[in-house]
Parts: C-alpha cells; structure tokens; sequence
C-alpha cells in the first residue's frame, strides 16, 4: 500500500499545463569559486499525538543531502518540532542558521506533510510536528531577509495547486519576498520512492543542469503518480519561462523580484 502525504484533494483528476517553453531557454552558468551555496533541510515523519499520519521521509531526506553535500554544504538537517517560528517573516528563528531559520541559506529542502485548503481559507500550509501547527504560506516572506533564500523546494502534498485560480491568493506574500523558485506540487507526492526521487533532483542540481526540468523529471519519473510543479514570477510573461529554465548558477545569479517588480507568476505541472 502507498503512503501519501496528507491532501484534501487526493483522488481528484486533473489536466496537466506541461509548458515547454518554460525550458527551452536554459541558463547555463558556473558559479565562482567564492559564491557558495548553502543549503538547509526540515524533514518530519512522525506528529506529536499522532495528530497526522505517520510518513516515511528520512531516506529521500538523506538521500538528498548525500548528494548535495559533493558539492555544497548543508547547513543544517532539522526536523520540525516547534519549527513554526522558523518560516515567520519578521520573528528572528527565520534568519537564524542554528535555528533552521528558511531565510538563513540559500536553497530551503523541506519533506512533511502539506495542504493548500486547510479549514477552506485556501491556504497553502506545511505540517509541523506540534499538535495541529502549521507554517502558513500567508505568513512567509521568502527571500527578504537574512541571507535571502533563492529556492523553496519541498515534498509535500498539494500546496501549489493552482487549477482553482488561488494561486497568487495563496502565495503572493511569499513570493514578494523576492525567492526566485518554489518546487513543489498541485497533488498528491507518494514516500514509497521518495528516497529515488530527492537524490535524483539533487543530481541535477549539482549538474547544473535546468532546475525546473529536474525536479518534474526527478519527481515524475520516480514515481508515475506524483504530481510535482515548479512555480516562479518575472518581471513579464517572457521573464517568468525564462526565469523557469535557469540552473543553479543561474538562479543565484538573478536578481529578486519583489513586490511591485513582480509582473507575473508562472507554473508548470505534470500529472
């Protein structure tokens, strides 16, 4: 039997937008000697009170950083045990390292479960492990801070869905921030092969290779069922594909969009 991680829309049929373009104009950079990259990682399995099901992320975890840590460091492995402060803009935890802060690297990996309508307020929200908590989506503030992350990516359920039209509803305080990617997904990610997965989206990674395109075809292919996206803004519609093609060096190398800089927010999905 597969374990899902929790939705509120798992079962439901959906139409892929599968945008080409997004990739066809892929930025390939090296990074300098001196700019590296730092990287942090949030996994839990397992919730206080069993308040939500028990999932099996630690492989697809340690897998990732297995592979990231050949080419740039990792700052931290955390769970999520009283981690909500961590993913709040203007509280201190979220430019903290040794706190697990998402705003104190540069690339954020994070395994739980997810939503994107908890209580019907069409939000996007990530379990923590403290009974009935949250990080909410609305409270986040992603790249303005701190080191300014550049990267979102986390396997959970659901919290990029977009065939409601809420996408922006649900991101926009996040994304104006300035955080140039979120990966993710529009359904329901299955752990059975999370652990093939992750490393193999890091393999891209650190291949440079398009990031876009490597965490579809990372999370896709391990397993059929998965429903990755990846999702980002530009300053206009040719910005935002083009700002979907880029690798890492890429990525690090754009400049952040925030607030009234944001023009337009584009998504790819695979079913």
């Amino acid at each position: 039997m597969k374990r899902i991680f929790l939705s509120s829309l798992s079962g439901a049929v959906r139409n892929a937008l599968i945008v080409v373009a997004g990739f066809t104009m892929l930025t390939i950079l090296t990074l300098p000697a001196s700019a590296t990259v730092h990287f942090g990682v949030r996994c839990e399995g397992s919730f206080q009170d069993n308040w939500a099901p028990t999932i099996d992320v630690y492989g697809g975890c340690d897998n990732f950083i297995s592979v990231i840590e050949t080419a740039y460091p990792v700052d931290f492995y955390f769970n999520l045990q009283g981690a909500q402060p961590a993913f709040e803009y203007g509280n201190g935890d979220e430019t903290c390292n040794a706190c697990g802060g998402v705003d104190s690297v540069d690339f954020f990996f994070m395994s739980t479960h997810g939503d994107s309508n908890i209580a019907a307020i069409n939000n996007a929200v990530y379990a923590m492990w403290d009974y009935q908590t949250w990080a909410s989506a609305y409270q986040m503030r992603l790249g303005d801070s701190g080191r300014q992350v550049k990267a979102f990516a986390t396997f959970s359920c659901d919290t990029l869905y977009n065939a409601d039209g809420q996408f922006w509803h649900r991101w926009s305080n996040a994304l104006s921030g300035g955080v140039k990617s979120l990966f993710g997904a529009h359904g329901n990610l299955y752990t059975d092969d999370d652990d093939q997965a992750m490393p193999a989206f890091a393999q891209y990674v650190v291949a440079g290779d398009a990031l876009g395109s490597g965490w579809l075809n990372g999370v896709y292919y391990a397993n059929t069922d998965n429903q990755p996206t990846i999702a980002n803004t530009g300053a206009n519609s040719n910005d935002c594909w083009n700002r979907q093609g880029v690798n890492l060096s890429g990525l690090i190398a754009e400049s952040p969009l925030r607030d009234s800089k944001i023009g337009y927010a584009c998504w790819t999905n695979w079913n």
